[in-house]
């Protein structure tokens, strides 16, 4: 899947830049004795992405931590029908986070942040909905999944 390989090399790409930036203030710092002023703010704000954008790639593995006890006392297909009704509360949920997130993205505009002078409703508060966005998606692909188990 292209959409599967796109996440999974923009996560990786975000840990590499938190590496280099953390790499280089370490160099800076020691070396020339002179600390960056951006890059401790940078490096939080690549994490808090890759925190969000890591929790969508979990849900898309399904590698969420889960109670699994119930499914494994119900019989074969009501197991698919319950992961059916599950998958879809958490794409509602998803759903619901993407419109409500947006709006609390657009109603904290014009914050910056300290060191760099970012906008902190893009580099910081964005990471929700995006991630709920992106966890909408892989949710109507399990459901896309799980449906065609049933038929």
């Amino acid at each position: 899947m292209f959409m599967k390989k796109i996440s999974d090399y923009i996560l990786a790409s975000l840990l590499a830049l938190i590496v280099a930036i953390m790499f280089t203030q370490v160099v800076f710092r020691y070396t020339f004795n002179n600390s960056l002023s951006w890059s401790e703010e940078i490096a939080k704000f690549l994490f808090i992405w890759i925190t969000f954008i890591g929790a969508a790639l979990c849900f898309r593995d399904y590698m969420h931590l889960g109670v699994d006890f119930l499914l494994e006392k119900v019989p074969g297909k009501y197991k698919t029908l319950l992961l059916i009704f599950n998958t879809l509360l958490i794409t509602a949920f998803n759903g619901g986070m993407i419109v409500l997130g947006f709006m609390w993205v657009n109603d904290v505009s014009g914050t910056l942040s300290p060191a760099v002078g970012l906008p902190l409703n893009i580099v910081f508060y964005a990471a929700l909905p995006c991630s709920a966005l992106l966890s909408f998606i892989y949710g109507l692909v399990r459901l896309r999944k799980e449906f065609k188990k049933i038929n």
